[in-house]
């Protein structure tokens, strides 16, 4: 509070030019505009806004790099592929050494980042990045050879439609049904057995940028189903005329379609082939055809990997 005294003219001067400074400054500081740091604007999760509409240039989040969107494989001798669909050519990366003791790759998965979780013959799990082939040795410790998920096909599926979060899905080899491994604590949380005529198969995985979980069951003739993530069972199967897992086999969705990859020689009931390496089927839902779009690449295929950034339709 200012006060001025009655007595003294220039202490009275002096407390008037005190108070229009004041009211100055206070009038200065009311008309300044508020800073604007950015904090007005809400945060929002993987659900956050509603809708997903996919499209043939992505898959589930604008954060994917372009080379993540394709298919991966792994070669029965440790070549890491990428597989465009769109044009069905497969290009070699590079040969896989992750010093397993002599341990070879069975199944894969792939990030979003770009990173190949590849499951070995002894239960191991070997980060490898799909660019540089690097790998990285994971803190998974592999179950006994009599557990059922010792060996285990896997597939990553988004936890929401168009969300960015992932989860890891793993099937395991001798008919148990579906479980889930935490990729930061990899602990392993069994889900559910399969049901219907497909309980107690096993098969390979693959998931989708719309949440969705699909298998690729050994039958004769295999089948493909999507899976309940929640329990494992069985949503809607399709038996596949003609296909046959072989002696080694392999999942991916993309664009709409799924693509198998089998090596018949010694297959399980189907027909003997002829050799030089995996055939490529694709079967598309859409339309109900299965057409093999690529006989005999070369080479076996024994792991293959998409990650939740493929497209998840066709194009238009």
């Amino acid at each position: 509070m200012l006060h001025c005294s009655a007595e003294v003219v220039v202490q009275r001067l002096h407390c008037a030019l005190a108070l229009l400074a004041f009211v100055s400054a206070c009038g200065a500081s009311k008309s300044e505009p508020a800073v604007d740091d950015g904090n007005d604007t809400p945060f929002g999760g993987d659900d956050a806004g509603g809708g997903f509409g996919p499209s043939a240039g992505g898959g589930a989040g604008s954060e994917c790099a372009e080379d993540t969107k394709d298919i991966f494989v792994i070669s029965e001798e440790n070549t890491l592929y990428q597989f465009h669909p769109p044009t069905l050519a497969f290009t070699a990366i590079g040969q896989v050494r992750c010093p397993t003791g002599g341990a070879t790759p069975t199944s894969m998965a792939v990030d979003r980042m770009g990173m190949a979780w590849v499951r070995h013959t002894d239960g191991s799990i070997w980060k490898v990045d799909t660019r540089t082939v690097a790998c990285t040795e994971t803190a998974f410790l592999p179950l006994s050879e009599t557990d059922p998920f010792h060996q285990f096909g896997m597939g990553f599926s988004t936890s929401s439609k168009g969300g960015s979060n992932e989860q890891l899905f793993l099937s395991d080899n001798k008919g148990t049904g579906l479980a889930k491994l935490d990729t930061d604590t990899l602990k392993l949380s069994y889900i559910g057995p399969y049901t219907g005529d497909l309980a107690g198969k096993k098969s390979e995985l693959t998931g989708t940028g719309d949440g969705k979980l699909y298998g690729f069951f050994v039958a004769a003739p295999a089948q493909i189903a999507e899976i309940s993530k929640g329990t494992g069972e069985i949503i809607d199967p399709k038996e596949l005329p003609g296909v046959y897992t072989g002696s080694a086999w392999a999942f991916s969705f993309y664009g709409g379609d799924f693509y198998v990859y089998t090596a018949s020689e010694g297959n399980n009931g189907g027909p003997p082939r002829a050799g030089g390496g995996s055939d490529v089927t694709r079967f598309r839902p859409s339309d109900g055809s299965i057409e093999v779009v690529k006989p005999k690449v070369g080479f076996k295929i024994v792991g293959a990997g998409v990650s939740t950034c493929a497209p998840t339709e066709g194009p238009r």
